[in-house]
Order: C-alpha cells, then sequence, then structure tokens
C-alpha cells in the first residue's frame, strides 16, 4: 500500500496531540454538558468518526480542531465593563429561556446572535449575551 505523505503526517500529528473526550471541557473551558451537546451535535467533530469501527470506545479530538473553535471565540468583541451588567454568560442565558445551548451557541459563532467575551475569562465560559434582548426576540418570533 501506498500513503500520500502530506496527509499521513498530519494524521499521525493530530494523533500525537489529540486530546481525549474526558479532557475537552478542561481544555475548552466549558462544563461537561456542554462538551457532550456540542459533540452529539457535531459541532465537536471526533478525529475517528463516529460511524467507524470500535471509534466510540476511545474518542479524541484534534488539538487544531478545538484551537479553531476557540480562536472563533477569542474573536469575539471584548465586553466593556460598563455595559457588563446587562450580559450573562450563555449557559446562564439558555437557562432563562434564551434557547438551546447548541443553537445559541451556533449562532453567537456565526454572528446571528451578537456575543461577547469577558477578557478576564477564556474558552467557552467567556462568551456572554444579552439575556433579556435574546428572550424578548424569542418571545416576538
Amino acid at each position: 500500500m501506498v500513503f500520500e505523505a502530506a496527509k499521513s503526517v498530519r494524521l499521525i500529528e493530530a494523533f500525537a496531540t489529540a486530546i481525549p473526550l474526558r479532557d475537552v471541557p478542561a481544555y475548552l473551558c466549558a462544563t461537561q454538558n456542554q462538551v457532550e451537546i456540542l459533540y452529539r451535535v457535531d459541532l465537536l467533530q471526533p478525529l475517528i468518526p463516529r460511524t467507524g469501527r470500535g471509534s466510540v470506545r476511545h474518542v479524541v479530538f484534534a488539538r487544531s480542531h478545538l484551537e479553531e473553535l476557540l480562536n472563533k471565540v477569542t474573536e469575539l468583541p471584548v465586553l466593556d465593563e460598563t455595559t457588563a451588567g446587562e450580559f450573562h454568560p450563555i449557559s446562564y442565558a439558555c437557562q432563562r429561556g434564551a434557547g438551546r445551548f447548541e443553537d445559541l451557541f451556533a449562532d453567537v459563532l456565526d454572528g446571528k446572535v451578537q456575543g461577547f467575551r469577558r477578557f478576564d475569562k477564556v474558552g467557552i465560559g467567556a462568551i456572554e449575551v444579552d439575556v433579556r434582548s435574546l428572550i424578548a426576540m424569542k418571545k416576538s418570533a
């Protein structure tokens, strides 16, 4: 069998630096439940697709894939301290009826919902949204 070297090296590097599912919450600064939700709806893609034989046993994620997700979060505008009181973490917004976590998270990253990040936090835990406006928008829809 012949393998293309460029593709093989990238795959080997991805496996060498892969992060197991149990360590992803700490890496993304998210809760275990949030990571499981993102994994279930395919926003977090494992190195080996779930349809593969034995793929469910040792779920690992490429560090580069997780870094791309974190980079999207760091591209969000920093929350201004003067308006910080109006904004809350994305998990709080979901608990208050702003929508499902996976939908709200995807909408913030896509720019459909205005989201900010706290300068003193990193990862998913740094994302903040205006809960009142989200709930009002949902009620009017």
